[in-house]
């Protein structure tokens, strides 16, 4: 049995503040302490929010039978479509792409007449020449993510997200003294280098991957949770966004809006933290069919870790727990099996 090339997925996962992606191996080998590995070849994967898609890119490396993925984001959507639908990126288009005195492109909008306080010029045009390249359909979902990726390097962390551009002058960005533009304007100074290294790191994924049966979907996953409907064996992973919000924050908006190929508002749910969490989470497990092992994350968003294990219990049993900490605010995450037949 070959290990999971953790490695391979992580370098072309999608980059996310606040993911639960660290977590990946550990949830699996808890797994794999109930259904052993051996076994996962009867497995189908469900992932309700994707998100960084690594935990199922990470079953079907393992030999998931199939896999399930969902996420309300459009990055997400692009990045499952991409990493499971089996289609390398191919080099020399890129190359010929970022070299054309006159690339062929779809009708757009110049990225740089929105993004400017946040891309230069310069890096807007490598985005559009792959975004917007008038490729084959079938090597569109590569070309995008690639153009994503690109941009996301542009962000200092994902924690920290993109700064304001104070000036697009790079000397005059240089003597700035309270934000570092050295990596920015390095990346920026080196678009081939750096695309043909990740054009590598994602066709790897791809081929670590192999040929998968998957399901692909962009929703809102208590609506999803009522059309699906797992079979035993599954596996099912449970973790609504925190808030609920896609373009809340401006590097969610940033992202969504390259791909929108507009200027998107800012957003906010009319829902509250504690309703958007619950409905999700009980739309999710009410449906699941008895026997069926769940996957679930809580206590860092509008409810404790208790809280949100109580509302867990009531669909399902415990069949491993684990605590980011020792105090009671400590976030965590769990593994039940189901004890309900759903509705």
């Amino acid at each position: 049995m070959k290990p999971i090339p953790y490695t391979a997925l992580e370098k072309a996962m999608l980059p996310l503040d606040g993911t639960i992606a660290p977590y990946v191996p550990a949830i699996l080998d808890a797994y794999a302490r109930i259904v052993p590995r051996a076994r996962w070849d009867e497995i189908e994967m469900f992932d309700y929010t994707s998100g960084s898609c690594l935990m199922p890119m990470a079953f079907a490396a393992a030999g998931a039978a199939r896999v399930t993925v969902n996420d309300a984001a459009p990055r997400s959507h692009l990045a499952a479509a991409f990493l499971f639908g089996g289609r390398k990126i191919d080099p020399a288009r890129v190359e010929a792409l970022l070299t054309a005195k006159r690339p062929r492109l779809r009708p757009h909008v110049p990225t740089f007449h929105f993004a400017c306080d946040y891309l230069t010029a310069p890096v807007c045009d490598v985005f559009d020449r792959l975004y917007h390249a008038d490729a084959p359909a079938a090597e569109r979902a590569g070309l995008r993510y690639l153009a994503v990726r690109w941009a996301l390097g542009f962000a200092p962390s994902m924690v920290d997200g993109f700064e304001i551009l104070y000036t697009h002058d790079p000397a005059q960005l240089r003597t700035i003294r309270d934000v570092d533009w050295r990596p920015y304007l390095a990346r920026a100074a080196n678009p081939r280098k750096i695309l043909r290294a990740l054009v590598r790191d994602l066709n790897a994924a791809i081929d670590a991957l192999g040929p998968r049966r998957f399901a692909l979907h962009l929703g809102d996953m208590k609506d999803l949770a009522k059309t699906l409907r797992p079979r035993v064996p599954c596996f099912v992973a449970v973790n609504p966004p925190t808030r609920g919000l896609d373009e809340y924050t401006i590097d969610d908006q940033l992202v969504h809006s390259l791909m929108a190929n507009r200027w998107l508002p800012l957003s906010r749910s009319r829902e509250t933290h504690l309703d958007f969490w619950v409905k999700r989470v009980d739309a999710a497990l009410r449906h699941l069919p008895r026997g069926a092992h769940f996957m679930v994350w809580g206590g860092d968003g509008s409810m404790s870790f208790e809280a949100c294990k109580k509302v867990w219990e009531i669909y399902g049993s415990p069949l491993f727990i684990s605590r980011l900490g020792t105090r009671d605010t400590a976030p965590g995450w769990g593994i039940f099996e189901a004890h309900k037949n759903g509705v």
